[in-house]
């Protein structure tokens, strides 16, 4: 019995080790491909949110004192402050809500005077007050109320309380001095973590049905059986790939349509609407970059297929595209933002995630989609032409 074991051990480990894709697709790609993938996430991850050292702060004010703006002039804190009219204050809180500039301070009139005669021990008025107005959606107007906040509370503690920061006022009653909407901070967030949730869901439906499709009927011996009918290998190849995207496509309108809709609740949002930030024309530009991005797994996947002797090894080549495709879902933070140039929609895969990004940070581009479905239907056809020849090819459809 030991022997019969160990036989049977040796065949199997030669069989394994001997083989030079499966070593290369399971014990080498895997590792190097996790290893860029996780550190170019947490590389990424850790810049989302920072702003450029060379960037320069906007800083509007009301009423600018000069104990302040001596405290925010120094050079290394790249501080430009805007003195602004008191009647302007409204527009440049607009223009903060539209993530078009960083901060407005608003200062009452006279306000070092204020605080020199104020005496919180025996004042019967409301502390001079000081409103520091920021969208936290934005990371620049962020970084601009975090060091600004810093330094006149610190200016505030000198002072023994002599002013107030952010009390409620006409403006904020709650005290609550932020300008990012709620259809701001839902972008924010998912335009983080959907792109990449969309292109794993698709590219696993995908991976589900087409190397069953391909390599199985391949390792049942079915497939030889296909190629013998009138039907040109053309026409095999459309069909196989028209027919299986179809069955992905519905397992990924499935999937997304759930974690679209249960992104508000997660979010802990008010009313739970995914219809309060979204149009119908953003959820049809949605439909035809998942139909595009379906079409371009399920081709890829099926040639892939086709040279597989089973669905096992059909899988083992799929799993590194599986990580370079999560590596693509985080395109928009790999480039800093959704960039607008047509170049970057070149790309398959990477082309789809940038514009699902767009999609959901409201920054959607019609004419990147129309561009992202044309590259994705030309890299299609090429795959259908490539399938087509290797079942034109006795020796791969029949290499088991």
């Amino acid at each position: 019995m030991k022997n019969n074991v160990l036989t049977i051990m040796k065949k199997e480990c030669t069989r394994f080790f001997s083989d030079k894709r499966l070593l290369l697709t399971t014990l080498v790609l895997p590792g190097i491909l996790i290893f860029a993938m996780y550190t170019l996430m947490g590389n990424f991850t850790a810049g989302l949110f920072a702003v450029d050292d060379d960037y320069i702060y906007q800083v509007h004010a009301v009423n600018m004192p000069a104990s302040i703006a001596g405290l925010l002039s120094p050079p290394e804190m790249r501080i430009n402050i805007i003195n602004t009219p008191e009647a302007n204050a409204n527009a440049v809180r607009q223009q903060i809500t539209d993530r078009e500039t960083d901060l407005l301070l608003v200062f009452p009139p006279n306000f070092d005077e204020l605080v020199a005669v104020f005496d919180p021990a025996t004042a019967t008025a409301p502390a001079p007050n000081v409103e520091i107005w920021a969208n936290s959606a934005r990371s620049e107007s962020a970084a601009a109320r975090n060091i600004v906040t810093a330094v006149i509370t610190n200016y505030h503690h000198a002072l023994t309380h002599r002013f107030s920061i952010n009390a409620p006022t006409a403006d904020a009653p709650d005290g609550q001095f932020e300008l990012a909407t709620e259809a701001d901070t839902f972008a924010m967030v998912i335009g983080f973590m959907i792109p990449m949730l969309f292109i794993i869901m698709i590219f696993s439906g995908c991976q589900a049905i087409a190397p069953e499709s391909i390599a199985g009927e391949k390792e049942r011996g079915t497939l030889g059986g296909m190629l013998v009918t009138p039907a040109s290998r053309r026409d095999l190849a459309l069909g196989k790939i028209l027919s299986i995207s179809i069955f992905c496509l519905l397992s990924a309108i499935g999937s997304m349509a759930g974690t679209v809709l249960a992104m508000p609740n997660l979010l802990g949002m008010d009313g739970g609407n995914i219809w309060d930030f979204y149009s119908l024309q953003d959820f049809i530009l949605l439909f035809m970059v998942a139909t595009s991005t379906t079409l371009v797994f399920v081709s890829m996947l099926s040639v892939m297929s086709a040279y597989a002797k089973s669905v096992k090894e059909a899988n083992t080549y799929a799993a590194p595209f599986m990580i370079i495709s999560m590596v693509c879902g985080l395109a928009s933070t790999i480039l800093g933002g959704i960039p607008s140039e047509v170049f970057f929609y070149l790309i398959p895969i990477f082309n789809s995630a940038l514009n699902i990004s767009a999609i959901f940070s409201f920054e959607v581009s019609a004419l990147n989609v129309a561009v992202t479905t044309g590259v994705n239907l030309v890299f299609t056809m090429i795959c259908v032409v490539a399938l087509a020849q290797i079942f034109s090819s006795e020796k791969i459809v029949f290499d088991k």
